[in-house]
C-alpha cells in the first residue's frame, strides 16, 4: 500500500471515529499503525502467530 492511499485510508478513519467518537486514543494508535508500519507491531503480530500455529495459545497448555 503506497503513502497516499495510508494517508486516504487514516483520515477516513479519523473521520468516522469524529462522528461517533471524540478521538479516542484507539484511533490515534490505528493511524500510526497504518502510517508508519512500526517493526515492533510486526514482530509482535507474527509472534502471535507463530504461537497459535504451533498451538502454544491459551487452549494449547
Amino acid at each position: 500500500m503506497d503513502m497516499s492511499k495510508r494517508i486516504l485510508l487514516c483520515l477516513g478513519i479519523l473521520a468516522i471515529d469524529l462522528l461517533i467518537f471524540f478521538l479516542p486514543l484507539t484511533a490515534l494508535f490505528l493511524i500510526y499503525i497504518i502510517l508508519y508500519n512500526p517493526p515492533w507491531f510486526r514482530d509482535f503480530l507474527n509472534n502471535i502467530d507463530n504461537k497459535v500455529t504451533k498451538g502454544e495459545g491459551k487452549h494449547g497448555m
